[in-house]
């Protein structure tokens, strides 16, 4: 069977708590309203992904137990594939545990348990699937020699690939080179170009410095800046949308759903960076990973007024 977009990478399931504020180290807070749902940057992108109507095939690993359940069901339920996803014996599932503050803003603690499990070896055993993608997710809570092996194989079929560099870290050469898509928020840009992102200007720079790596189209998630589009021909930005942040969790997986469903279906770089925005501000309106990810209508409904909930 054969999906348009493809995800490699996690799926975790999230606990999260809120907070008034954040601990510091060695402190402990109070919190309230602790719940759990599903997440991992794999599983909410191809959460997003399906949830807007694209056909989406997930592979990783879950562990042999309860959450593993959990997490392949709620991808069944908006009708992604999931029959690629390993069950790891004697390997807990991925867990996430998230503080999220007044403001909205987040902390989060991974342990990956199965998701280390997604090796090159499981990687090379799908490439048939890889290979008929129309775009191929990574992101970088999986082990990277899995990610530069998943850039590999897709490159060799000519499948565009869009990374997500989160958790942020410096990348190799090889693998920045292969990436079509790259969808950095403002503190991972500055990790991975090793500079320090304050305003729009040096976030073009950065930019230009992974185009000169290689990268195809730098798509930099400016928060309330909205989102620069780098490439070798030109530069636009996509201004935010004004709406109240609740719970700032999965926005950026949001958007990376959403970009790779609309350039799947065809859209212009123009529609498709104003679809995915719309998604990942939808998304910080509501609490949760999944659970707030907004449907297709809900999304037109933002593009057509501008503003949310009208």
């Amino acid at each position: 069977m054969s999906a348009d977009v493809v995800v490699v990478g996690s799926l975790n399931v999230d606990m999260v708590v809120n907070v008034k504020e954040r601990p510091e180290w060695g402190e402990t807070v109070l919190g309230h309203g602790f719940f759990t749902g599903n997440g991992g940057k794999g599983g909410n992108q191809a959460y997003a992904a399906a949830k807007l109507g694209a056909s989406v095939a997930m592979l990783g690993c879950v562990g042999d137990d309860l959450f593993g359940e959990q997490l392949l069901n709620g991808l069944n339920e908006v009708g992604a594939d999931t029959s690629y996803i390993e069950k790891v014996s004697g390997v807990s599932s991925g867990v996430a545990v998230i503080s999220v503050n007044a403001e909205g803003d987040n902390s989060i603690v991974v342990s990956p348990g199965a998701n280390d499990h997604v090796t090159p070896e499981y990687v090379r055993q799908h490439e048939e699937v890889i290979s008929k993608a129309k775009l191929v997710m990574i992101q970088l809570e999986i082990p990277l020699e899995t990610v530069i092996e998943v850039a590999n194989i897709a490159h060799a079929h000519n499948i565009p690939v869009m990374l997500d560099p989160a958790p942020a870290r410096k990348l190799p050469d090889e693998l920045l080179k292969k990436v079509n898509y790259i969808v950095p928020n403002e503190s991972e840009l500055g990790v991975v170009a090793d500079t320090k992102i304050a305003d729009v200007e040096s976030a073009k720079k950065a930019s230009s410095w992974l185009l000169n790596k290689g990268v195809g189209i730098v798509f930099a998630k400016l928060g309330g800046k909205g989102v620069v589009v780098s490439r070798e021909e030109n530069v636009f930005a996509v201004d935010p949308h004004a709406v109240v942040a609740v719970d700032t969790t999965a926005a950026g997986d949001a958007f990376a759903g959403a970009l790779a469903t609309a350039l799947a279906s065809g859209k212009n770089l123009q529609e498709a960076t104003e679809f995915a925005n719309a998604v990942g501000a939808l998304t910080v309106t509501k609490k949760g990973a999944q659970a707030s990810m907004p449907t297709l209508e809900e999304t037109k409904k933002i593009l057509g007024t501008g503003k949310p909930g009208q």
